[in-house]
């Protein structure tokens, strides 16, 4: 079975986000069938990385969330988090990622938006981390002019560094917003 890196780092996520969830709970979040569901899971409890309890759900275990933490570094993915911005108005559930020195990959931002909108996103903005402001490509503002307050919020998440991206990706499912974050990280690192 070949799961696409994006799913099962996700996975990753979602039982690394709190107590035990159980298997149907983990279908609705993954948007995937529930014999591949099962399959992952077996796998993940076979290297040791989530813990099974028939009837109370599964949990990541810590050599999970050493890998877990692993797989972002190694992907240049520097942090992962629900941002709060209800005046953007896109969804009701708001991911930002932020991804270690890729300004050089993006052009537009168009590119990162068309993925994530093909993981089920509602949209999605992508930023530049230039010069100590971010910067949305094809706008002579920097966010710190255009929105000040979207511009604070993001910094207070992340440490920023120069060249790295932040994409902020809308959805009115959380775990779809967080999977198409993954997802533009993904097309940003390879």
């Amino acid at each position: 079975m070949e799961v696409p890196l994006p799913k099962l780092l996700l996975l990753l996520c979602i039982l690394g986000s709190g107590g035990p969830i159980g298997r149907y709970a983990l279908v609705d979040r993954l948007r995937l069938g529930e014999g591949v569901v099962r399959s992952m899971l077996s796998m993940l409890a076979k290297q040791g990385f989530v813990e099974v309890r028939r009837g109370r759900g599964c949990k990541l275990t810590p050599e999970g969330l050493k890998e877990l933490e692993a797989l972002l570094r190694s992907h240049h993915i520097a942090g992962l988090k629900p941002l709060d911005a209800p005046h953007l108005r896109l969804g009701a559930f708001n991911v930002a990622v932020q991804v270690k020195g890729a300004a050089s990959k993006v052009r537009m931002g168009v590119e990162q938006r068309d993925e994530a909108v093909k993981a089920g996103a509602l949209g999605a903005i992508t930023l530049v981390f230039k010069g100590g402001r971010l910067l949305i490509p094809g706008v002579e503002k920097p966010l710190e002019e255009a929105d000040p307050k979207l511009a604070e919020a993001i910094q207070g998440l992340f440490q920023l560094e120069e060249g790295d991206v932040v994409a902020l990706c809308s959805s009115n499912e959380r775990w779809v917003a967080e999977e198409a974050a993954l997802a533009v990280a993904f097309s940003l690192t390879g």
